[in-house]
Parts: C-alpha cells; structure tokens; sequence
C-alpha cells in the first residue's frame, strides 16, 4: 500500500510540474468546426502525465525479470506513441503514418507485455498477440477520438488506473497507482474545477501516450491473472470505448463514414445541447467508476465467465444512455451522424 502512495504522489507532482511548464511553452489548440472551443487555448499538457508515468515507475522494484522487462516495454511503446502524438501537436502529420507507427507500437508492446492467449479457451500466440495489439490500438484511438472536452479522460483513466490498482498485485498495481497519480496531476490545470473550463489540453502528446501505457499495463495484468480477466479490461474503461465504437455503429448504418471526423459522440452531443463540461466529465467520472466496481465484484465472485457477464452488462447499460443522449439530440433537432 505504501508503495502504491509513493508512486501515485511521485506521479501527481511530477505532472502537475510539467503540465504546468506547458501552459507557457506557447504549444495551441486553435478552434475548429468541430471543436468545443472557442479560443486558442495552450495544449500539450499531455506531456506532464506521461512524465509523472515516467518518474513513478523509474522508482519501482519490478519483482522479476519478466515483470520489469514488461514495464519497460509498455513504458517504451508509451514514449513513442507520446512522441508521435507531440510531433502531431506541433505539425500536422499524415493520417497514414500515424495509423503505421501505432499499428507497430501496438503489435510491440502486445509481444512485450507478452500477449493474452487465454478467454477460456487457449489461443494459438499469433491469434494472441493479433488480439492484444488490437486491443492497445483500438484503446489508443478510442482515447485520443474522446479527447475533446475538459477533464473528460481523466475522468475516466484515474477510476480505471485506480481500479487497475486495487485488482492487480504487486509492482503492476503500484504501476497502476502511478499513472492514476500522474492523470490527476495533469487534470488539476485540464478539468473544469474552479473555472468553467480547463485552462489546459492533453494534446495527442498524452491522449495517445497514457492511452498506450494503460492499455499495456491492463493487457500484464490480465495475462498474469488468467480466470477470464481479460474480460475486465474494456470494462475498466468502457465509458470511451462504448462511446467511440457505438457511435461508429450507428454512423455506418446511417450510410455515414466511420472513419471521417464528426461530432456525433454522446459527450458531443450532450455539450450541444447546453451541458457543461464539468457535467459531462462528472457523468463521465461516475460511469467509470461504476465500472470499476463491478469489475472488482466480478473478480471477487471468481472471476471466470462472470467477468464476461459484467462486461456485457455493462455494455447494456452503457448502450441504453448513449441511445437516450442520442434520441434527445434528435428531438432537439440535431445530426446526429454529424
């Protein structure tokens, strides 16, 4: 537990530091048709997170070999991402490298942190690996599309990483404890606390680096749990997931892209149609955390097929909010394929 602490306040004050050291470095988030600002506003804030990531886990003791070799690994793949996404913030970079050097990031860290094989059933490792880089990929994108009002992912990676904490053991909940210290670091100048509005955006610099860190850190913790563990995983942060991947669905069956940028996301919508930002990242905060306590019922009535039963349940659940947010923007008159 103390262990935990240390990682966790080692993290908030080392982002709280460097995202504050943003806010100056003249990095802008100027608005565009499909922003949820009006005014050019610092971003880059990101960068404090994963520098919190960074200084935590340089203080822990792994346990093992492997364990620490998959802690670097997932640290490492986290880094690149989090360079992409800076360089990204700073000049555009084309959608097709992007999509590359995640997609290898991906298929990296899922071999480092050495791939889920197991769903009840034993898969072959190259179906493995293939489903654990899908799974950080799909995690890095989800993040980086919900990226897009104040407080909103840290709402929901700081429930997740702490639920993380409490489900795993050893040095990969004291990692887990760390990114949750290193997301509220950041969220102190990016959520709408005092203000009506952050004063700071995470920029693709964050949203794709924690994104990757979390989705790696998830994938150990399932891989060395078994017991349909991995079921929990998406259930931690099914708020983005469910968001991104049902709004997907029902553009595509509007005939619409679902690769081309729009604003049709429930938090979108919800923002149209006059809640704050705080409401939705408070909203969005409490889904998380009623995820991540089901997940932790689920692994405490043995886990095994009951896992997969709590990530359908709350695939349900979250499926009935997003059509009530939708069918309200309708009859508000609203596109809601946008």
């Amino acid at each position: 537990m103390m262990a935990g602490l240390v990682s966790a306040l080692t993290a908030f004050l080392v982002a709280l530091a460097v995202a504050g050291m943003m806010l100056r470095a003249g990095i802008l988030d100027r608005p565009n048709e499909r922003s949820n600002h009006r005014d050019p506003t610092p971003r880059g804030g990101g960068l404090g997170a994963m520098a919190g990531v960074f200084a935590a886990w340089a203080l822990l003791d792994a346990g093992s070999p492997a364990t620490g070799a998959a802690l670097a690994g997932i640290a490492l793949g986290g880094g690149i991402a989090a360079a992409l996404g800076l360089l990204d913030d700073l000049v555009t970079l084309s959608e097709t490298l992007k999509f590359m050097v995640l997609a290898l990031v991906s298929i990296a860290v899922a071999g480092m942190a050495g791939p889920v094989t197991e769903l009840g059933i034993a898969l072959p490792w190259l179906i493995g690996l293939a489903g654990s880089a899908l799974w950080i990929f799909t995690t890095a994108n989800a993040v980086n599309f919900m990226d897009g009002s104040d407080g909103l992912i840290a709402a929901v990676l700081i429930p997740a990483a702490l639920a993380l904490g409490v489900l795993a053991e050893g040095s990969v909940a004291v990692a887990a404890f760390g990114v949750a210290g290193a997301m509220a670091g950041f969220a102190v100048w990016n959520a709408p606390l005092a203000s009506a509005r952050g004063r700071l955006f995470c920029g693709d610099v964050g949203a794709l680096g924690m994104a990757v860190v979390f989705a790696g850190l998830a994938l150990v913790w399932a891989r060395m749990s078994g017991e349909g563990a991995v079921w929990l995983a998406p259930l931690l942060i099914l708020p983005l997931l469910a968001d991104v991947l049902l709004t997907m669905a029902a553009r595509v069956r509007a005939g619409r892209s679902a690769f081309v940028a729009h604003r049709a996301h429930a938090y979108q919508l919800m923002i149209a149609l006059g809640a704050s930002h705080r409401r939705v990242a408070g909203l969005w905060a409490v889904w998380s955390a009623g995820c991540g306590a089901v997940a932790l019922t689920a692994r405490a009535l043995g886990g095994g097929w009951i896992n997969a039963l709590a990530l359908a349940a709350g695939i349900a659940a979250f499926w009935i909010f997003h059509r009530q947010v939708r069918k309200r923007a309708d009859a508000a008159g609203l596109d809601v394929y946008q």
